[in-house]
């Protein structure tokens, strides 16, 4: 009797163990982890009527042990079925199947009836304790069908449960099976509850340890259980609202210092927020609230703390991310892709709020749809170039021509530019898009004969992304020589911009590929950041003026001073100037008599695909020639 206590013991202290430790760390409890404390529940239930029982045929009258017998077994049946349901949830198609679910329970409770019913004795006789009858005959019948069904389970759904967990619960059922045969056979070996709490054990250890939802460094929830939270609220239709915490600037400071303020802030919000703190991408935070107005409160909590210094002295300007409610979304998954585009976009200023809200949503699924359209269209050759016209103003003649991308969708309607450009650029496509045009324009030059029609070169956009590509230089060069042109025939265009951070790396390009022949133009010239920094520094031989600027010029009487007063600059560094968005010829008249050396706009013509820009250039300098002579 002892020796089978003794092990019963063990087994309750396991389970126990487990209990502490699942039931102390996680605040949050997901569904699955509820239905893993039922399934603990009952399984100590199990231990203890277990124990009891055999005490019971020892020390109490027949009728308290007949009444403990049948609660023991009753709770080996519950147990079992509980076993099953832990696993079947794990399955969408049976997790979201009413019928299934309540057939479970009217079948266990048919069993647990029949077993009641059914007669029970138990034998206590040469340090033999154990129960026996139809009661227990029937118990150990049905109990293997749970076991069975709940294997067949696991092989049946084997591809849409993870294969570690798949093998954890088949341990488990093993170690369950192996208790119950060995008592089956050698009725005073009492193993059935040792084997459920090893197999417990197991499957806390490998699938329910609470710390594998816990940061380490800052002790808040790590990110992959906000979206398991996330999609659990989904299914269930409850929305909360969110708020990211996201640093503005990034600091300098060594690791340990940087561990230690992340943790001061962390215990910070915990205690602002009800302990639903996320650790975000990099060093966020992201912290849940039941609505809204729960977010915009504590945002202004938040921002008052952060007016006041952390550890070391440091003080930290964040900017925040609101979303006001995540049912206006269609799943976790879109939550988090919002978040993750908007990080890119939203303003980063200290204590500035972006609000991610049905505009946002928009705005991102409009994104989405026009990144799938560019991926669509860069596997199916649906990328086509343009080319506009150039005007050179001293030879009375088109000189050159601007290729500008543009994209087909499935229906055979173009996509425009202002639609998809900040897309790709969002998305990182713009590169393969701007390898793509250069491929194109390569071929242009050796195909269509373009200086034959008096085409010096034509010019090719490069976005941010290629500029920082340690490779462009290697990779463009090996294209021009590849298809046999002269490396003059390209003008290589960069704009202007705040966003290139490796700007050794560009220039390293830019003097590589002049070296090799080619030239470069600075565009959109007035729009960026560090105008005339870009014009001494940069090796750049063109420089284009903007739309923007040669409008305000006609109507503004401070830029025209400005204009004026740039062009003879620019001129006396000698180089080339470029007037873009002409439409009228009173503006290609007065730009000519101030010394602008090529005009580009709608005046003469549109952007054109390539057999209708060659008949323009055939018939436009044909004309031009004709004139002269």
């Amino acid at each position: 009797m002892m020796q089978n206590i003794i092990v019963q013991l063990c087994a309750l202290v396991l389970i126990t163990m487990i209990c502490v430790f699942s039931f102390g760390k996680q605040r949050i409890a997901m569904a699955r982890t509820r239905v893993f404390r039922r399934l603990l529940f009952v399984t100590s239930a199990c231990i203890i009527t277990d124990i009891l029982s055999v005490v019971a045929i020892v020390y109490a009258p027949d009728i308290i042990a007949f009444a403990a017998c049948k609660a023991y077994l009753l709770m080996i049946l519950v147990t079992s079925m509980f076993m099953m349901m832990y696993v079947c949830y794990d399955i969408s198609e049976l997790r979201s199947k009413k019928r299934f679910r309540i057939g479970t329970y009217i079948f266990t409770g048919a069993s647990v009836a029949v077993m009641l019913i059914l007669p029970l004795e138990y034998h206590n006789q040469d340090g033999q304790i154990y129960s026996f009858g139809a009661a227990v005959d029937f118990t150990f019948i049905i109990a293997p069908l749970f076991i069975i069904a709940t294997f067949l389970v696991t092989h049946i759904f084997r591809n849409r449960m993870n294969p570690h967990r798949r093998t954890a619960v088949r341990v488990w059922l093993i170690l369950q099976t192996v208790g119950a045969v060995i008592q089956a056979f050698d009725r005073h070996l009492l193993l059935i509850s040792y084997g459920m709490a090893l197999g417990i054990t197991i499957i806390f250890a490998k699938l329910e340890i609470p710390d594998e939802n816990i940061d380490r460094t800052t002790g808040v929830y790590r990110i992959q259980l906000l979206r398991d939270y996330l999609n659990q609220l989904f299914e269930s239709k409850t929305g909360i609202s969110c708020v990211v915490i996201t640093r503005s600037r990034s600091y300098e400071m060594d690791s340990l210092t940087e561990e230690t303020l992340m943790l001061e802030v962390a215990k910070f919000l915990a205690r602002v927020s009800d302990h639903k703190v996320f650790r975000g991408i990099g060093g966020d935070f992201i912290t849940v609230y039941p609505n809204a107005d729960a977010a915009e409160k504590a945002i202004t909590a938040v921002k008052k703390r952060f007016r006041h210094p952390w550890v070391s002295n440091i003080r930290i300007s964040p900017a925040f991310l609101m979303i006001p409610d995540t049912m206006k979304y269609s799943s976790a998954d879109e939550v988090f892709a919002v978040y993750q585009f908007e990080l890119g976009r939203m303003d980063t200023s200290a204590g500035a709020v972006s609000v991610l809200d049905e505009t946002a949503l928009v705005s991102f699924r409009e994104y989405r749809e026009v990144r799938a359209e560019i991926v669509s269209a860069l596997s199916e050759d649906r990328i086509e170039t343009f080319l506009q016209p150039i005007y050179s103003t001293a030879e009375k003649k088109f000189v050159s021509a601007e290729a500008l991308v543009r994209i087909k969708d499935k229906q055979g309607n173009y996509i425009m530019p202002g639609r998809f450009i900040p897309a790709a650029e969002q998305s990182g496509l713009i590169e393969q898009i701007g390898d793509r045009v250069f491929e194109q324009v390569c071929g242009i030059i050796k195909k269509k004969d373009i200086h034959s029609l008096g085409i010096e070169y034509i010019e090719v956009n490069l976005s941010v992304v290629q500029c920082e590509n340690r490779r462009l230089a290697e990779r463009y060069s090996k294209k021009i020589k590849e298809n046999g042109i002269s490396p003059g025939a390209i003008n290589l265009e960069i704009t202007e911009s705040g966003a290139i951070k490796h700007r050794t790396v560009l220039l390293e390009n830019m003097e590589k590929l002049r070296d090799f022949g080619c030239s470069f133009s600075l565009d959109d010239f007035g729009t960026g950041e560090s105008n005339l920094d870009y014009i001494v520094n940069m090796p750049v031989d063109i420089v284009k003026f903007d739309r923007s600027m040669t409008v305000a010029f006609f109507t503004n009487d401070r830029a025209r001073v400005m204009l004026e007063a740039v062009i003879t600059m620019i001129k006396r560094m000698g180089l080339k100037i470029v007037a873009e968005g002409v439409e009228e010829k009173e503006q290609l008249d007065v730009l000519s008599e101030l010394g602008v050396d090529y005009i580009q706009g709608f005046y003469f013509s549109k952007p054109l695909p390539v057999d209708w820009f060659i008949d323009f250039i055939r018939e436009r300098n044909y004309q031009a020639q004709m004139q002269t002579v």
